[in-house]
Formats: structure tokens, C-alpha cells, sequence
């Protein structure tokens, strides 16, 4: 190890030294202008081209000045590279003194902050090295200049002579500046060179010691607990404990200067959801049926800034990638008092008191888990702890009383005491043996998993009331139609469930240090190229080209929701749902293409994708694509529309919905009729409102023979004409259909305007009539023979 950084040292040193001679060299070197001048005189003809030429040369001077003096500022560079250096010389020195009596927590956090150092100077590597190429180019074109042979020419006239003389010395001023400034921009590149070889060659020298630690782990690393001794140990427990919150802090503001963009967007995320849910909440409050609304609520209810606050501490480990320990912990141990605000008043007495040994014990293993030297006080503290934490585990398993008060507990509940038992089981065990860094890893995790599944469980149940809230603060708007909370729920639950064993996963694996496996193991299964004979493809592009049509189908759902009239219930016809169907196939057609773009799907490729299509259709969906084709052109040719009354077979009702590749009709039972769109065009179609809603109802009648016909006919007529509902033109007409065997047969006809009512204007003229001719001394007798 010692000579290996003697030889780094050594490298650095030289390098250093052949970028500053390099440089010095170039500042030095004698101008090779050129200077030749010649005692031509000057046509006169030239004179115009030569002047247009000085303009055009002092229009580039000025410009490279200007780029000079304000558009190569590496000051903040300059400013941060010392803090950058110093950074790097401390970490190098910790790994140098104390590299392998480092732990995997400690090898892992300075992991990531020196690749965001690594970052950063490739930041400016990149930065200094544009503005070196391009302060080169113009150094190219003011040499160009200054070679000029026309620049050098003896002229006459006094005041020609001066410009040119002025455009030379502004050229040869502006390259000294220019080779100066381009020496130190080489220069700051070179040292900003070496500190990121530096700082990627100590990365790769932790990663691979934390690989060696790794494979190494499960061997033997202290004496068996009972055969320790304190004397094997250089520092006590307690200094140990109070030089890593020490250094916790430290690592904690170097990690989070550098993420300063990102805190600033949790935060306004955080301002956004908190308004959000206050605002449904107000408004909920508002309304007279307020205290049944906010009794279904439970965290809310209580609080929303803190049931907001904790929620963003949930969240926030994610949008900041792969975090250190110390800012993983920092933000564990403000979500669990946030979480404790919450659940408290939902817990039994001895719920309470299990709870907050819980959190006794899950702050001691956070303080464990940034140590950086063993301790023989922390061995001991390992076991009593772990044995207390069984204890408690074994107790909450046996509890026959419920520890929750009004919230069912959850059916992993068990299941994850059980596994919480088994990791701290073999953290007692690892200890014992002197295995202390899986002892650490296992006891850790232990307690980590029981608080983040309680805190997962009550992160959902939060999702769950926020949306529950906005369904009822505005539940008469068309939104909440479309969000249907009582339908969405059952299903948001088990997506949230679904969620939720992922963060679980991850946080599993982070704890147990099986995170960047994790990570690197699913960038690989989802990037691998993979083939079926000549196609080639990756799941990533997979899942890309599915998230994309399934984007697709929810947008082409809202459109579709939102922009369609209710017409089965207002008796209303429209034609929206015409447009609305292109509009949706417009979007599946382009959400289509999108995601073959998307997925990098060569084109080649979708050519033989449709001629497959095109084989299983002729084979077997010739159905589905007919009704498919008979949906656009009934969209086109529009023979039904929303809200027409249509029967076709045996089938009669109002549609409802005239989809892609079905349509709906509602019959008057009640039922909705799936009719295929090719039915709709291939069947004999009645459509009783497509020019109008009027329609004509008939009876009959039977009179006896003795009956005055006419005077019978006539006060039906007239009877008819008091009806309002009964139109007037067509004009009702009552005419003798039939003589039977004891009666005259009479048949009414007239028209209603809405066929809506037909059924209900039909009995009451029936009624009419009969009550009418009673009075005339009329009396009905059976038409029939």
C-alpha cells in the first residue's frame, strides 16, 4: 500500500511538472508573425478590397477581445478546486491510515460522495476544455491575420498606413492575451485532469476493498464475544459513537451542497401536495355533511401538514438516487416521528409502549450502523439490544389483544415480525462468532424492515384518503365522475401493495448492502440484448413500448370521458361521440408509433411485425378487424349516434356508446346490449330518431254496432286535440279499420313529439277515450270475432 502510493504521489509530481514547463514554454515562445514587408505600392483598384478587409479584421479582433474578457471566466473553477483538492487529500489520507479497518457503511458513503466530486470535475474537464478549443480556433483565426501579406504592404497614403498599423498591433496584443490565457486554461485542464484521475483511481481502490469486504464478511473478524477482551480494542464505544456522528455530519453537508437543485424541487413538490390537500380539506369542512366525510379519514383528519411531512420524507430517499448512510438515516429518523404524530393516537397502551421501544432500539442500530472502528462496549450493546429487540418481536406475535385502535391490522403484520425475528436471530448469531459486520448488516436491517413496513402501511392509507378527499371536495365535477373512488379503490390499494413490496425490496437490499447488485443486476436484465432468431430486442425497450400504449389508452380515456355529452340520460342526440371515437384512434395510432419510436423498433422490423398481423388476421381475427373497420366507418358515416332509439334483431334501445370495436345500446329493461360494430352495419337497422325524435302511436277500439260512428269518431278527434302532448301536425286521425263479429273497429293514430314518452302518452289517451265515450253512453265492446 505504501509503495503503491508513492508511486501515485510520484506520477502526480511529474505530471505537474511537465504541464507547468509545457506552459511556461508556450507564454515564452518568440512571436512568428509574420513580418516581411515589401515596398509594393498598393494598386489603387485593391484599395477597396483592402479596406473592407481591415473592417472585416477589427469586427474579428473586437469580437475575440469581447470573447476574451467575458466568456472564458473559470473563476468559480479556480474558486472551487482547492475545497475539491483538500477534499480529496483527506479522503485519501482516511484510506490510506484506516482503509481496512473501514466498514462497508463507510467504504459505501465515500463511495458516492467521491463520484459526485468525480462528477463535478468531469463537469469542468468538459467546460475548460470547450473553452480551450475555442479560444485555439481563434487563435487560429488572428494568426491568420497577422500572416496576412497584404497587412505588411508599404502604402502611400498616411492614413491606410495607420490602420494597418493598428489592425497588426491590435492583432499582436490580442495573441499574447490569447496564448496566455489559452496556458492557463491547458494548465487549469491538466490540474483539473489529474484530480479526477485521482479521485477515480481512490473510488476504484474503496470499490474493490468493499468487493473484498464482502466476499470476506462471513468469515471471522473478531473474537467470539465471550472471548473478547477490551484491551483488543484502541477506543471506547462512547468516542466511537461521537467521532462518526462527527464525521456523519460532515459527509451530510458535503453531500447535500452538491444536491442543492434537487432539495429545492422536493421542497416545491412538498408546497404543492401540502396546498393540495389543505385546499380539499377546507373545502370538505364547508360542506353540511363535513363530519361523515372527515370520519372515513383518519391520518389526515388529524393532521395534514404532518400526514404532507411525512409523506415527503417517505419519498425523498428516492428522487435522490443512492444517498449516503448518514443522509439515508438523518431522514429515517424524522419520518419516524413523524410517524409516531400519527399513529399514536391509533395505538392501545401497550401498542404505545412497544412502539417507543422500537424506536429506541431502531435509533441505537442507526448510531451502530455509521461507526467506523469496533468497540468491545458496542459488541455487548449488539447482544443486549438484539436479545431485547427478540424479546419484543416474540411478544408482539403472542399479543392476543389488538395493539391498534380503529384500524384493522394488516395480514403481513405477522409475517413481518417473523422476518424481522430470523434477521436479528442471525445478527446474535454473527456476533457471537465474531462475525460483527454481518451482525451489524443483519441487526440493522432487522429493525429497519418491522419501521418500514408500519411506515409503508401508513403511506398508503395516506395516498388513499389524499384521493379520497379530492373525490369528495368535488365529487358534483366531472373529475371525480372519472376518478370513481369507489371503483378506483380496491384497485389503487393493490397497486399501492404492489409499490410498496418494491420500496421493501429495495430498502432490504440497501440495508443488507445488496443495493448496487440489486441495481446493476435489473440494468442488465432490462438493457441485455437479447434475439429471437435474426430480431433483436431488450426488455427495457419492451416496457417502454408497453408503458406507451398504455399511456395512450388512459389519455385516449380521458378525452373520451370528459368531452362526452351524457345523452343517455338527458334523451338527447349527439354526434360527439363520432369525433370522439377518430379522436381516440387518432391518439392510439400515434401513441402506436410513438412507442415503436420509442423502443427503438427498426422499421424493417415493424414490416414483418404487420405481415405476422396480417397472417393472423387472414387465420382468425377477421371478426375483430371487421368490427374494428365497421367502427371507423360507422364514426365516418354516422347512421346511429349517442342517444338514437334503434333496434336491430331482436334488440331495442338507446345507445349509449359507440366504442372501437363494439357499441352499447340501453334497452328499457334496464341492461346494456354489447353489439358488435359489424352487426350494426350488416343487420337491418331501425333507427327511430335519426331524422327526428316524433313518432306515431296507434289503438284500437271496439264499438257496437248500434253506436253512431261518426259521433264516436268525433269525440275521439276531439278529445285527441285537448292533449297538448299529442302534435297537431300530423293531424290525429280515428278511422274504421275493421267490422268483427259484435263490433266496429276503430283505429287511432297520432304522433307525440319525443318518443321518450310515448308509451306514458299512449295510456293516458287510451284513458281519455274510454272515459269520453263512457260518458256519451258509449260502451267498448271486444273487436274481435
Amino acid at each position: 500500500m505504501f509503495l503503491k502510493g508513492l508511486l501515485k504521489n510520484t506520477i502526480t509530481i511529474f505530471l505537474c511538472s511537465v504541464v507547468f514547463l509545457v506552459s511556461q514554454k508556450v507564454i515564452a515562445q518568440p512571436k512568428q508573425e509574420a513580418t516581411t514587408t515589401t515596398t509594393t505600392e498598393l494598386d489603387e483598384s485593391k484599395v477597396p478590397i483592402l479596406i473592407g478587409k481591415i473592417e472585416t479584421y477589427n469586427f474579428t479582433i473586437d469580437r475575440s477581445r469581447f470573447l476574451l474578457q467575458r466568456g472564458y471566466d473559470v473563476s468559480a473553477i479556480e474558486n472551487a478546486l482547492p475545497d475539491i483538492e483538500r477534499r480529496i487529500k483527506g479522503f485519501k489520507k482516511r484510506f490510506e491510515k484506516r482503509g481496512k479497518k473501514a466498514n462497508l457503511r463507510s467504504l459505501n458513503s465515500s463511495v458516492i460522495l467521491l463520484k459526485e466530486i468525480s462528477e463535478n470535475l468531469a463537469s469542468y474537464k468538459r467546460t475548460v476544455s470547450g473553452y480551450s478549443d475555442e479560444l485555439t480556433k481563434k487563435n487560429e483565426e488572428l494568426k491568420k491575420i497577422l500572416n496576412d501579406p497584404e497587412l505588411h504592404i508599404q502604402l502611400e497614403d498616411s492614413i491606410l498606413r495607420t490602420q494597418l498599423t493598428d489592425v497588426l498591433t491590435e492583432a499582436k496584443q490580442l495573441n499574447k492575451l490569447q496564448k496566455k490565457t489559452l496556458a492557463k486554461l491547458n494548465l487549469l485542464t491538466s490540474r483539473v485532469s489529474i484530480n479526477l484521475f485521482q479521485t477515480q483511481d481512490l473510488s476504484s481502490d474503496m470499490v474493490y476493498l468493499s468487493i473484498s469486504k464482502k466476499i470476506n464478511m462471513w468469515s471471522q473478524e473478531e473474537s467470539p464475544l465471550f472471548s473478547a477482551k477490551s484491551s483488543e480494542y484502541e477506543n471506547s464505544f462512547f468516542d466511537n459513537v461521537i467521532k462518526a456522528l462527527q464525521r456523519s455530519g460532515k459527509i451530510l453537508m458535503i453531500y447535500l451542497k452538491g444536491k442543492i437543485n434537487i432539495v429545492f424541487f422536493s421542497l416545491l413538490l412538498f408546497v404543492g401536495i401540502t396546498a393540495w390537500m389543505t385546499s380539499n380539506k377546507r373545502r370538505i369542512k364547508k360542506m353540511d355533511d363535513s363530519e361523515s366525510i372527515l370520519a372515513q379519514v383518519k391520518f389526515l383528519n388529524k393532521s395534514v401538514i404532518v400526514g404532507s411531512l411525512f409523506s415527503f420524507f417517505t419519498y425523498l430517499p428516492f428522487l435522490f438516487g443512492n444517498p449516503t448512510m448518514s443522509l439515508l438515516h438523518t431522514i429515517e429518523l424524522i419520518r419516524l416521528v413523524l410517524l409516531s404524530l400519527l399513529i399514536l393516537p391509533f395505538l392501545t397502551q401497550q401498542g404505545k409502549m412497544m412502539w417507543f421501544s422500537v424506536f429506541a432500539i431502531w435509533i441505537f442500530y442507526a448510531i451502530d450502523d455509521v461507526l467506523l472502528d469496533p468497540a468491545f462496549g458496542e459488541r455487548w450493546a449488539l447482544f443486549i439490544v438484539g436479545i431485547v429487540f427478540l424479546f419484543l418481536c416474540v411478544k408482539i406475535i403472542k399479543s392476543k389483544n389488538s395493539l391498534w385502535i380503529g384500524i384493522e391490522p394488516s395480514i403481513a403484520t405477522k409475517a413481518l415480525i417473523i422476518f424481522s425475528i430470523v434477521q436479528v436471530v442471525l445478527s446474535l448469531a454473527f456476533n457471537l462468532t465474531g462475525r460483527l459486520s454481518l451482525s451489524k448488516i443483519f441487526g440493522v436491517s432487522a429493525v429497519q424492515c418491522l419501521v418500514l413496513g408500519v411506515t409503508l402501511k401508513v403511506f398508503c392509507t395516506v395516498i388513499v384518503e389524499a384521493i379520497y378527499m379530492q373525490t369528495e371536495a368535488y365529487r358534483s365535477s366531472r373529475f371525480s365522475d372519472f376518478i370513481n373512488f369507489k371503483e378506483l379503490q380496491h384497485s389503487l390499494i393493490k397497486y399501492l401493495w404492489l409499490l410498496a413490496a418494491v420500496i421493501f425490496i429495495i430498502g432490504f437490499a440497501r440495508n443488507i448492502t445488496f443495493y448496487d447488485l440489486l441495481m446493476s443486476s435489473c440494468a442488465t436484465f432490462f438493457n441485455e440484448t437479447r434475439s429471437i432468431g435474426s430480431f433483436k430486442f431488450t426488455f427495457l425497450s419492451i416496457a417502454i413500448f408497453i408503458f406507451i400504449l398504455w399511456l395512450s389508452s388512459i389519455i385516449s380515456g380521458f378525452i373520451s370521458f370528459f368531452f362526452r355529452e351524457q345523452s343517455t340520460s338527458t334523451g338527447k342526440r349527439s354526434g360527439l361521440n363520432s369525433m370522439m371515437l377518430l379522436i381516440r384512434l387518432a391518439i392510439w395510432t400515434v401513441g402506436f408509433f410513438i412507442a415503436v419510436a420509442a423502443a427503438g423498433i427498426p422499421i424493417d422490423k415493424l414490416s414483418i411485425m404487420l405481415g405476422a398481423l396480417g397472417v393472423g388476421i387472414g387465420f382468425g381475427l377477421q371478426n375483430v378487424v371487421n368490427n374494428l373497420v365497421s367502427g371507423i366507418i360507422i364514426a365516418f358515416e354516422r347512421p346511429i349516434q349517442i342517444g338514437d332509439q334503434i333496434e336491430i334483431g331482436n334488440k331495442s334501445g338507446v345507445v349509449k356508446e359507440i366504442g372501437v370495436r363494439s357499441s352499447k345500446i340501453h334497452s328499457a329493461e334496464g341492461s346494456d346490449i354489447i353489439v358488435p360494430n359489424g352487426d350494426l352495419l350488416s343487420q337491418h337497422l331501425i333507427n327511430w330518431t335519426m331524422q327526428d325524435r316524433s313518432r306515431r302511436i296507434e289503438f284500437t277500439i271496439g264499438v257496437p254496432y248500434s253506436t253512431d260512428v261518426e259521433m264516436a269518431r268525433k269525440l275521439i278527434s276531439e278529445k285527441l286535440a285537448q292533449n297538448e302532448k299529442v302534435l297537431t301536425a300530423p293531424k290525429p286521425n280515428v278511422i274504421i279499420q275493421d267490422f268483427g263479429e259484435y263490433a266496429v273497429t276503430l283505429k287511432t293514430l297520432f304522433w307525440v313529439a319525443d318518443l321518450s314518452q310515448a308509451n306514458e302518452v299512449r295510456t293516458e289517451t287510451m284513458n281519455n277515450v274510454k272515459t269520453v265515450l263512457t260518458e256519451a253512453g258509449i260502451n267498448l265492446q271486444i273487436k274481435s270475432s
